[in-house]
């Protein structure tokens, strides 16, 4: 056990954070800051912070879980002291290029676990346990914060990756932020009609549409390049399937046969 875990940003992620590595021992105590006084209050009455943070400094750790477009600049606020500094956030490459030359205690982390819930009521300390957290260091990072770092994910449950910023941001882009802005926009569709009879299929399409709009709208905006290209295969995709459906119904269903098969093949597989 450790000194003390500052916590920037007390929702979701960061909270379950805090409550995994306080269930486990891994901090002798976590304080908290966050932009709404009204939510960081509410961390500290629920005891997902022990007490709010009157410093960046003077830590064992930093845990940032704030938005995407706040990242870096809570970096700079943070680095100074040579404690681990690590994020959640789901894009990478752009915090890493706002911070160049990047601090050598900053470790960039994307944990692959989450909720279209958000809030410090919602932070949950299994949320971690057998999910992928993805550490992105740069050749300017010190590898004993990586270790470091690694070392808190791995205590809370986790299985740490290493990816390249870019390389992750194009993966996410398509597993990831392509889904939720397609969620969105289907949503956003579908809003004009009555839904008072739907089934099961529609609830899981749209479940990511209830995420934190900030949070999404970062995302999103962070990562615009890999989304587009991503989002430009997907519309032409539709539009073979169109075409399809009123031409060549036996091509049609070759193709869904396809589509079937790869998701079975997915989904044997150990996720």
């Amino acid at each position: 056990m450790s000194g003390s875990l500052l916590l920037v940003g007390t929702g979701l992620v960061g909270g379950s954070f805090a409550r995994a590595a306080r269930a486990r021992g891994v901090f002798q105590q976590v304080v908290g800051m966050d932009r709404d006084p009204a939510v960081l209050a509410e961390a500290v009455r629920l005891g997902v912070v022990d007490a709010p943070a009157d410093s960046f400094t003077g830590h064992a750790a930093v845990c940032i879980a704030v938005p995407v477009a706040g990242i870096a600049a809570c970096v700079h606020d943070a680095v100074d002291d040579g404690a681990p500094v690590f994020d959640v956030g789901s894009v990478k490459a752009p915090i890493v290029e706002a911070l160049r030359p990047v601090p050598p205690n900053f470790v960039p982390c994307h944990p692959i676990a989450g909720s279209e819930r958000r809030g410090p009521a919602e932070a949950r300390a299994d949320l971690f346990e057998d999910r992928a957290v993805v550490l992105t260091p740069v050749a300017a990072t010190d590898p004993h914060a990586v270790a470091a770092v690694a070392g808190y994910w791995e205590a809370v449950g986790a299985r740490v990756v290493t990816e390249d910023p870019a390389d992750h941001d194009r993966r996410f882009a398509l597993v990831s932020h392509l889904p939720h802005l397609v969620a969105f926009a289907f949503m956003e569709t579908a809003s004009g009609a009555p839904l008072d009879i739907v089934g099961n299929g529609f609830r899981d399409f749209v479940r990511t549409a209830g995420a934190d709009p900030d949070v999404w709208t970062d995302i999103l905006q962070a990562n615009v390049g890999e989304v587009r290209a991503h989002l430009d295969e997907l519309v032409d995709t539709l539009r073979s399937y169109a075409a399809m459906m009123a031409d060549d119904p036996d091509k049609l269903r070759e193709r869904l046969a396809k589509v079937v098969e790869n998701k079975r093949s997915f989904d044997a597989k150990d996720h």
